[in-house]
């Protein structure tokens, strides 16, 4: 039995990786928009993202222990690498901070599903929480025209994987691995599996997600990118979720929020409005109240 001080250092440590994590994703929508500017649709470097991830974990999964619990992982991962093959597609599908923000009300969804699922207690500071984040999420969507809703496909596809990601995060804080190589591939293993339903979706409708442009030339860049800001996060995000609760998960990821919010302001040339600068502030202090109730 691990000693409480043995826990709290872990703890400690998960919170640091999925935070350190968060600051790393904060600058991933540029690599995404650079292959998109080049003609490679972002379903195409989702699926290699993944692939990438997959041949990553598969060293550490040559013996049959290290399969145990496979059915619960492949869940979790299912979940989870469609959340982030979604995320991933919303990037260059809607405008960056709107995408990050709508994905980023995960804490919200977290609590709900912790409430709904398993009667987790929802205190005062939680409510306050989740009021926080749906006026956060009111402010970016807006509220002129009455009820806040999607102004596109991409701010839906990016609301939804927020949902999706809370709903693994929950089941994987819930039915933990031992081992951090399986997690990682069901993960990447659902992510690949979500990205080729996304790219059969896109062919379908004529979107330009499913374009491959000139993808032969730029996978050596597109894997390059996966080593560095996609798989090495993957494997520290993963490890942390099975030792810090989901909603807290979700809130130290939050610093993809500020990072990204600063750099797409400054380097993508959309506009950020005060509106967004609202919905910011909300989203973000309702995951600090999160954290500072404990």
């Amino acid at each position: 039995m691990a000693l409480p001080e043995t826990r709290t250092n872990q703890t400690l440590l998960a919170a640091g990786a999925v935070a350190l994590c968060g600051a790393m994703w904060g600058i991933f929508w540029l690599p995404l928009r650079w292959f998109d500017a080049e003609g490679v649709g972002g379903g195409w470097v989702a699926l290699i993202f993944n692939a990438a991830a997959l041949l990553s974990a598969l060293p550490w999964l040559t013996r049959r222990a290290a399969w145990q619990g496979f059915r619960d992982q492949m869940i979790n991962g299912l979940l989870l690498g469609t959340a982030f093959s979604l995320y991933t597609v919303s990037l260059v599908m809607t405008d960056v901070i709107h995408a990050i923000l709508l994905f980023y009300l995960t804490p919200v969804w977290s609590t709900l599903g912790s409430w709904l699922l398993y009667r987790q207690r929802l205190d005062a500071a939680r409510l306050l929480s989740i009021m926080l984040g749906f006026a956060g999420l009111a402010a970016v969507l807006g509220v002129t025209e009455g009820l806040p809703m999607p102004r596109n496909l991409g701010d839906v596809v990016a609301l939804a994987s927020g949902m999706f990601w809370a709903a693994g995060s929950i089941r994987s804080f819930r039915r933990p691995s031992d081992r951090i190589a399986l997690p990682v591939f069901s993960f990447a293993l659902g992510g690949f599996l979500s990205s080729i339903v996304i790219l059969l979706v896109a062919t379908s409708l004529g979107l330009t997600l499913a374009t491959p442009g000139p993808l032969m030339a730029m996978l050596p860049w597109i894997v390059l990118i996966a080593a560095v800001l996609f798989v090495p996060p993957n494997f520290l995000v993963l490890w942390a979720a099975q030792r810090i609760d989901p909603a807290r998960v979700g809130i130290l990821l939050m610093t993809e929020v500020l990072f990204g919010a600063i750099s797409a302001s400054i380097l993508s040339g959309e506009p950020f409005s005060l509106a967004d600068g609202i919905g910011t502030a909300l989203i973000v202090a309702a995951g600090l109240i999160e954290v500072l109730r404990r």
